[in-house]
């Protein structure tokens, strides 16, 4: 898995595309986890994870990967990979995350990558559930995303 953020071009396209306000402004340049091939109606495609600062306290551990808090983590909140708002995209919505050995997200990348098969069952699971029906109103329309990718 790499860390990856959304182009500015994602952003344009999806608000031409839905009235789904589950990905904001802030996505872009946003670290993100993407994660190769996931299946989802009978087909593989490339999906996109967003790091999240702020989870709250009462979200449901099936639908984020804790991880160590950051600077902008409010108390009693969590950070980590948010399954429910995940979401497909392309090569061509994609920019290469620079990061620095060391820092804060270099080791968030180190946690990342230990628990990769985790991070992988937990979002397919996820889409398992969203594709049955199970959806949180926060995921975005990954249906009417696909429709234009």
């Amino acid at each position: 898995m790499n860390i990856v953020k959304v182009k500015e071009s994602f952003m344009e396209e999806y608000k031409k595309h839905t009235n789904n306000d589950q990905l904001l402004e802030s996505e872009v340049g946003r670290p993100c986890v993407l994660i190769m091939k996931l299946k989802y109606k009978g087909a593989e495609h490339k999906f996109i994870v967003p790091l999240r600062s702020n989870v709250a306290s009462g979200t449901p551990k099936n639908q984020f990967f804790s991880l160590p808090p950051t600077s902008k983590t409010r108390p009693g909140n969590h950070h980590g990979v948010s399954y429910v708002k995940i979401f497909p995209i392309t090569d061509e919505y994609i920019d290469k995350f620079l990061i620095a050995p060391g820092t804060h997200i270099d080791m968030i990348k180190k946690i990342i990558d230990k628990n990769e098969k985790t991070i992988i069952k937990a979002c397919q699971d996820y889409l398992n559930d969203y594709e049955s029906g199970k959806r949180s109103p926060l995921t975005p329309d990954i249906d009417s995303i696909l429709t234009w990718l």
